[in-house]
C-alpha cells in the first residue's frame, strides 16, 4: 500500500533513526528471539531499505524482504518500550501500528488477523462466541449485577472478563466492590467489544461503527464515568475513540485501579491487612501507555504488609507477552515472554503476584500452570474483594 499512508513525520522519523540500538536491549521480543530483525532497530533498517527503492508501494519494492518485515511487525506485543527508551523520541509504537494497517490493506497480514476481524465484527467479541452469552459470567460467579437506563458509573466488562472462565472472577470482584460502596452504577444493555483488537491488528476500517455504538449507549445513560478492569478497553475509549470519532466522549474514562484508589483515599472501603508477600506486574497498556502506575501501588500498600517491587516495573515494566495480538500470531513466543516475566516476578519471593489486566493474568497464569509453584496470580480487584470478604 502507498507510502503516502505514513504521515510526513513518520517518514522523516524513519530516516532520522540513528540505528544507535538503545531500543534493542529493551525489546522483550529481541530478548527472547535474538534475531536483529525482530528488534525495533532491525525493523526500521528493513523499512529504510524498502523505502529507498522509491516505488509507490512500500511492500512491493522487495517482496521477499516485505514478507519477512510483515512477520516481524506481528511478532511484537506493541508494548511501547521502544518508544519509551528512544533517545530521539520517535513514536515507534504508532509507526508499528500504522504499518500493520498498511499490511492489512495490502493483504499481507497473517491469516489470524482476518479471523480476529471476522469473529469480532460478527458476534461483537474476540472469541466469536454467542453475544447472548456475554453476561453468563454473572450466573457462573453469582455476582449481583445491575442494568439500568441511567447511572452515574458504567462498568464496561470487556470480552476477556466476560467470556474467559479464568478472568470472570475479576468482573465478580468489581461488581461486589461497586455494590459494597453503594455506587450508582450499571452495565450496558448491549455491550460490544471495545474494538481495541482492531486497532492493534491494523484492521481498522470497521472500528468507527463499534466506537459509535458503545459511546452512543453510554452517553444515553447519562454516565459521568466509564470504568473497566481491562487496560485495553480503557485505552480504546480514552485514546482511540476521540481520534476515530473526531470528538471526545462525554464521560470520564478510568481503570478500576484508579477508582479503587479513590475509594481508599476517600475512606469508602476499609481493607483488612494482608500479611502475605505481594508483588505487582504493570500491564503495558495500563502503566506505560496509560500512565497508571502509582494508583495500584497505593491501593496495595494501604493493606499489604509486605509489598515487594519487581525488576523492570512502572513505566519500564516488562511485557508478559499477552499484548499486540501476539497470542494469535505467535503463541509460542507469547508463552516464552510470559515465562521470562514470571521468573522475574518469582524472584521477589512473593506469595501473590497481582496485576490489573485480565489478559496479563491469563498469560502469566498459563506460564505458572507449567511450574510446580505455590505462588498464585490474581487481579488487584480480586485480592481486594477477597480480603474484604466480598467473594
Amino acid at each position: 500500500m502507498s507510502r503516502a499512508l505514513l504521515s510526513k513525520l513518520q517518514r522523516e522519523d524513519i530516516f532520522a533513526c540513528a540505528q544507535c540500538g538503545y531500543c534493542v536491549n529493551w525489546c522483550p521480543i529481541y530478548d527472547r528471539s535474538g534475531w536483529e530483525s525482530t528488534s525495533p532497530r532491525g525493523k526500521v533498517f528493513l523499512l529504510k531499505r524498502m523505502l529507498d527503492r522509491n516505488g509507490p508501494d512500500v511492500f512491493t519494492s522487495n517482496p521477499r524482504m516485505a514478507s519477512e518485515f510483515v512477520q516481524r511487525l506481528f511478532d511484537c506485543t506493541t508494548c511501547g518500550r521502544c518508544t519509551e527508551k528512544c533517545h530521539l523520541e520517535i513514536n515507534l509504537l504508532d509507526l508499528w501500528v500504522k504499518l500493520r494497517e498498511i499490511s492489512v490493506r495490502a493483504r499481507l497480514a497473517p491469516q489470524s488477523v482476518a479471523v480476529i476481524e471476522k469473529t469480532l465484527l460478527g458476534p461483537k467479541n474476540v472469541f466469536g462466541m454467542d453475544s447472548a452469552a456475554r453476561r453468563d459470567w454473572a450466573t457462573y460467579t453469582g455476582a449481583e449485577i445491575k442494568t439500568r437506563e441511567q447511572a452515574r458509573v458504567v462498568f464496561f466488562v470487556g470480552c476477556v472478563t466476560s467470556y474467559s472462565g479464568r478472568s470472570q472472577g475479576v468482573a465478580q470482584a468489581i461488581t461486589a466492590i461497586l455494590n459494597h460502596v453503594g455506587e450508582d452504577w450499571s452495565m450496558m444493555d448491549d455491550e460490544w467489544c471495545c474494538g481495541h483488537p482492531l486497532a492493534v491488528s491494523g484492521a481498522t476500517e470497521a472500528y468507527r461503527h463499534i466506537a459509535e455504538h458503545n459511546v452512543r449507549i453510554i452517553e444515553k445513560m447519562g454516565a459521568e464515568t466509564l470504568v473497566s478492569g481491562c487496560p485495553g478497553c480503557c485505552l480504546a475509549f480514552r485514546e482511540e475513540y476521540p481520534r476515530i470519532l473526531d470528538r471526545k466522549p462525554g464521560f470520564e474514562v478510568i481503570h478500576f485501579a484508579q477508582l479503587l484508589d479513590r475509594y481508599v483515599s476517600e475512606g469508602k472501603i476499609d481493607i483488612p491487612k494482608l500479611q502475605a508477600k505481594v508483588t505487582y506486574h504493570d500491564p503495558c497498556e495500563l502503566g506505560r501507555l496509560g500512565g497508571v502506575t502509582e494508583e495500584p501501588r497505593r491501593v496495595l500498600t494501604s493493606f499489604v504488609e509486605n509489598f515487594i517491587e519487581p525488576e523492570e516495573s512502572g513505566r519500564i515494566g516488562r511485557c508478559c507477552g499477552a499484548g499486540g495480538l501476539l497470542k494469535a500470531t505467535n503463541v509460542t513466543l507469547s508463552g516464552d515472554l510470559a515465562d521470562k516475566r514470571l521468573s522475574m516476578l518469582n524472584n521477589t519471593g512473593a506469595e501473590i503476584i497481582t496485576s490489573a489486566c485480565p489478559s496479563c493474568e491469563q498469560n502469566l497464569g498459563e506460564a505458572l500452570s507449567k511450574r510446580p509453584d505455590s505462588t498464585r496470580i490474581q487481579d488487584l480487584a480480586e485480592v481486594v474483594a477477597q480480603q474484604m470478604g466480598l467473594m
